[in-house]
């Protein structure tokens, strides 16, 4: 009978990846167990097959035993944006990421993004870093459906000069193990810039997603991204408390922070100093934008 309970499973999801599924339904049969949920933990439990392998091939994880996920793809994210600040007119600047104080942790574990995710590096692995980036995953019918209750995922990275969103180790694609069930749409956030996200569904091929938000002002849900030489577009800097709106209270951070060097969400051009073009060229010529990205 034990052994009735092990192939079961296994037929079940080979007959799924065959169907090209991205998501599925998993059931166990087990002569004992429950489930229970607190606060902020839950327990599962069954008596019978054990956690017993896990099999890696490509972009597909898959997983036999009772107490295991059944299917989760893997996908890469080919990401390209600009950021308005540090543009220009061909690439941007990496004047920040020779600071002492530039991060070598994620910053967005703080308001309004809130983010606990525990990316690090012991040193910059690319000379080419512009930032920290945050990237959400949205997975929904349409880009108006796309509201945070279908988030996925969400993972922080580094942007490069070229527009190139990247991993932790300074040149790959940002990878994700999620299931896909309709649209995978993707919301980009950065400390001292506007979100956006993509008015599109993001392209698959081979389990790589791709999306170029910098070929045209409509690639940013409801337009939202400036227009950087007319050709080009990026993300509208000024934003300094991460808010939806360029507005006064950002000034209020410019202001608190004017005359000094260094790692600040008012160095709207991300030179390393918070100075009057930063205010000038960049909070005062967007003040009023808001963010088109779905709340």
């Amino acid at each position: 009978m034990k052994t009735q309970f092990f192939f079961v499973p296994i037929l079940f999801l080979a007959g799924a990846l065959f169907c090209s599924a991205q998501s599925i339904e998993r059931q166990v049969i087990a002569s004992s167990g429950d489930y229970f949920e607190g606060a902020n933990i839950s327990l599962s439990w069954t008596l019978g097959e054990i956690a017993t392998e896990t099999f890696t091939g490509g972009n597909l994880i898959l997983t036999q035993g009772f107490q295991q996920p059944g299917v989760t793809l893997r996908i890469n994210a080919d990401l390209t944006a600009f950021l308005e600040g540090p543009y220009n007119g061909t690439d941007m600047g990496t004047d920040l990421n020779i600071l002492p104080d530039f991060p070598l942790s994620q910053p967005y574990n703080q308001a309004p993004w809130n983010y606990n995710g525990t990316e690090n590096v012991s040193s910059l692995p690319n000379p080419g870093i512009v930032d920290w980036i945050l990237v959400e995953l949205r997975d929904a019918e349409s880009a108006s459906s796309a509201t945070p209750g279908t988030r996925i995922a969400t993972k922080a990275g580094f942007i490069l000069a070229d527009g190139s969103v990247v991993d932790l180790d300074g040149s790959s694609e940002l990878h994700f193990d999620v299931t896909v069930d309709n649209n995978l749409f993707v919301v980009l956030w950065h400390r001292n810039h506007l979100g956006m996200m993509s008015a599109f569904p993001l392209t698959e091929s081979a389990g790589v997603y791709t999306y170029n938000f910098t070929t045209a002002m409509g690639m940013a849900y409801l337009n939202g991204q400036k227009s950087l030489n007319g050709s080009v577009y990026g993300m509208y800097a000024g934003d300094a408390d991460g808010n939806p709106e360029i507005n006064i209270a950002d000034l209020t951070y410019w202001q608190t922070q004017a005359g000094t060097k260094g790692y600040k969400s008012g160095d709207f051009s991300m030179d390393g100093e918070v100075n009057n073009p930063d205010k000038n060229d960049h909070w005062f010529e967007n003040i009023s934008v808001q963010s088109q990205v779905p709340e």
